[in-house]
């Protein structure tokens, strides 16, 4: 069975339009050998016990190894359990000694996640099948909570009657660039980038992210895009850890 295409460099298009990332580098410079195993081994060697915010550790070390990666079903399908009720699903792969956090986000038809930041934390996600929209925007200019509703981040927002709460000084979120992401791909992003949304264009198929917080954080703000305004998430818990439900 050929690979999946190669990863292509990650670039920051400045535009809002859509980007649609492609690459034409050789299905020959893939590594198979490089297993899901392999990679979390790896992360384990390069952040050690102090994590990504570590002098010593560049960013791109880690974007690096994401990469090098080549999504295969058969590493990864134990841990994807999807959930229709949901937009989608968080299962804990590995916790890397409470320095990461390595999960796979499985996403129902359609869905999406709310817009929402990740408090000093980097985020770096990969697509392992289908493919996802990363929405990112500008910060808005106050990000003190409007309100104290908790939210689910992985409930289903077409389903969500959550009461708008009007705050001062309202502006819509600005969108900074659209870019959908194919297998194998990887994007960045820490809040010193922005707040960013994910979302499943495809109505017809379910799509298989993974990703890598370090630090990992229990709690982010949610933000919504026509008044800005912001609000904590609830804890975010994981739907299974391991590949066991829990």
């Amino acid at each position: 069975m050929s690979p999946p295409p190669p990863q292509e460099p990650i670039s920051y298009p400045t535009t809002a339009d859509t980007i649609h990332l492609t690459t034409d580098k050789h299905v020959d410079d893939y590594n198979d050998s490089f297993h899901l195993t392999d990679l979390i081994d790896s992360i384990h060697t390069l952040l050690g016990d102090e994590g990504l915010d570590s002098e010593r550790i560049d960013s791109q070390k880690i974007i690096q190894l994401m990469e090098r990666y080549s999504s295969n079903a058969s590493d990864w399908s134990k841990y994807t359990l999807f959930d229709s009720t949901r937009a989608y699903t968080r299962n804990l792969i590995d916790d890397g000694n409470g320095k990461f956090n390595l999960m796979i986000l499985a996403w129902s038809e359609g869905q999406q996640s709310p817009i929402h930041d990740h408090p000093n934390s980097h985020c770096i996600m990969k697509i392992l099948d289908g493919e996802l929209q990363e929405t990112l925007f500008d910060w808005p200019s106050s990000v003190e909570p409007c309100d104290e509703t908790v939210v689910d981040i992985t409930q289903d927002l077409n389903n969500n009657k959550t009461t708008t709460i009007k705050c001062n000084n309202q502006q819509p979120l600005v969108v900074a660039r659209n870019t959908i992401y194919q297998p194998n791909q990887v994007t960045y992003v820490h809040d010193k980038i922005g707040l960013h949304r994910i979302s499943n264009p495809s109505k017809e198929r379910g799509a298989v992210s993974l990703h890598l917080y370090t630090p990992p954080y229990k709690m982010c703000k949610t933000f919504e895009e026509k008044t800005g305004r912001a609000r904590s998430s609830g804890i975010c818990s994981f739907y299974s850890i391991g590949g066991n439900r829990i």
